[in-house]
């Protein structure tokens, strides 16, 4: 039994995604491969034909091993030296706000300490006359 063909659309926006495939995607990878392929050929041959300067080579190597760290490190040098001046900013405003809230946090403490007293106030008394009462009744039982 033959199998039957899958249908290809051939829509506009089919063609085009191809086309954009090979294009944008396809193309600058196989080209990126081709030339670095071509590159380290070139080095291979220039460095090893007829008695080449591998020690050259090999700090040439060096300083395009050292490159993309150093970037690295501007970039987070970057991030370090923002945020120290970021934080100096922020310690010119946060005094006058600082104040404000540890005056704020101090009133709330007192209130609470005040309300929870005033609801615990009532058992510690109730509490104190049962005490009270059973040390009195025990007393009379002696």
């Amino acid at each position: 039994m033959d199998k039957l063909p899958i249908p290809q659309p051939d829509r506009e926006s089919i063609v085009k995604h191809r086309r954009q495939f090979y294009w944008n995607i396809l193309m600058p990878v196989v080209l990126a491969t081709m030339l670095g392929l071509a590159v380290a050929v070139l080095v291979g041959v220039a460095t090893f034909r007829d008695g080449g300067d591998v020690g050259r080579w090999a700090a040439i190597s060096t300083i395009w091993l050292v490159i993309p760290t150093m970037f690295g490190m501007l970039v987070q040098l970057a991030l370090v030296v923002g945020s120290v001046y970021g934080l100096a900013k922020l310690l010119k405003v946060t005094p006058r706000y600082t104040g404000l809230v540890q005056q704020y946090a101090l009133y709330f403490d007192a209130k609470i300490g005040q309300w929870a007293d005033s609801l615990v106030e009532p058992v510690l008394k109730i509490r104190a006359w049962i005490e009270m009462l059973i040390g009195f009744l025990s007393r009379e039982k002696e």
